[in-house]
Order: C-alpha cells, then structure tokens, then sequence
C-alpha cells in the first residue's frame, strides 16, 4: 500500500503540483499581444534631475484626480520603447512612434533643455549654447507666451509630463523650422 501510494505521488501529485507552480508563474501576456491593456504613456519633462540631466524621461500613468505615477527611465530606454524595439508597458504593440510621427531626427531628445533655457545652464569651458527661450528676466523659464504655445501638448506647468501623443507631436513641432520660429519669436 505505502509502495502504491509512493508511485501514485511521484507519477501523478508531483507532476500536477508542479504545473500548478509553473502556470501561476506564467506570464499571462506577450510582447505585442492585442490582449495588453496600456496603462503608461512615454514621456518627458523639462525638470533637472540629480543625475545632472535637464529632462527626465518616464513611464507614465494617468490616475483618478489628475494625479500620475511615474516611473523614470534613460534616454536610451525611451528610444528604444518608442522605436517598439524592447518591452514595454508603454508600447505594448511595438508601435515605431517616431515613424508614426514623422520624427527623423533623434537628436532633438538631445535638445528639449532648450525650450526651458536661454543657454545652456551649466558652465563649459567653450562657448555657451543657446536655448530656444526667450526669457530676459528668468533665463530658465521659457516666456509666458512659449508656455501658452506648449500648453497645446498637454501640460499646465512647466514640472508637468508631456505624455502619449502629446509628447511625440511635440517632437514633430519641433523638427518643423517654421514652429520652431515661432517659438523663438514668442516673448
């Protein structure tokens, strides 16, 4: 009986136990799956961060209230989740965001500072660069008038998040010479 009971549990418990294991440890949907619900946006602000940079790019998530959570990332990560090229909360469907909005240079994630700045805020040994800001008493805010023309992707305060279409249209703006103009008109 013991010699039954024995065989019974390694050919039949063990292999059900373990199933039960690994199933609960299964991730329930894939990369690119229609099943996903996106939850995040990609996105970015004009904030320096304690790394020394001048924009934080994130993951982030609208909440009831208007509230948001976020989750920072590099620059390097927002690339790649945008281009749908790794997994991504915010790109479930491996969408190539700069693709769909006509985004061909990537540099500009290189410049975004330049919308809050007049120039560059830390010191070089070179010579200054210039911001795209035309602000002559605060020369780390951009005009009043350049924040009404910024409001129109999503944000009421300089500290807010440009997400989700939002911030890939303002991208686009921004490779357009003629928005570009306009911007730096704008005080």
């Amino acid at each position: 009986m013991i010699s039954y009971f024995k065989h019974f549990t390694y050919l039949v418990l063990i292999p059900i136990f373990i199933s039960v294991h690994m199933s609960a440890q299964e991730e329930t949907t894939t990369f690119g799956s229609d099943s996903i619900i996106q939850e995040y946006y990609l996105g970015f602000n004009l904030i320096p961060n304690a790394g020394g940079g001048l924009v934080n790019f994130a993951l982030v998530k609208p909440l009831a209230g208007g509230k948001r959570k976020i989750i920072l990332i590099t620059q390097d990560d927002f690339v790649y989740q945008a281009k749908g090229k790794t997994k991504s909360l915010a790109n479930p469907y491996k969408i190539d965001y700069f693709k769909k909005y006509n985004i061909t240079n990537l540099s500009i994630l290189d410049n975004l500072w330049k919308l809050r700045y007049t120039e560059f805020p830390y010191k070089t040994t070179g010579k200054a660069e210039k911001g795209w800001s035309q602000n002559i008493e605060f020369d780390y805010l951009p005009t009043a008038e350049q924040m009404e023309m910024l409001k129109k992707f999503g944000i009421e305060h300089l500290r807010d998040y440009f997400y989700g279409e939002n911030a890939f249209r303002l991208l686009e703006a921004i490779q357009n010479p003629q928005w570009l103009r306009s911007y730096k008109e704008a005080y």
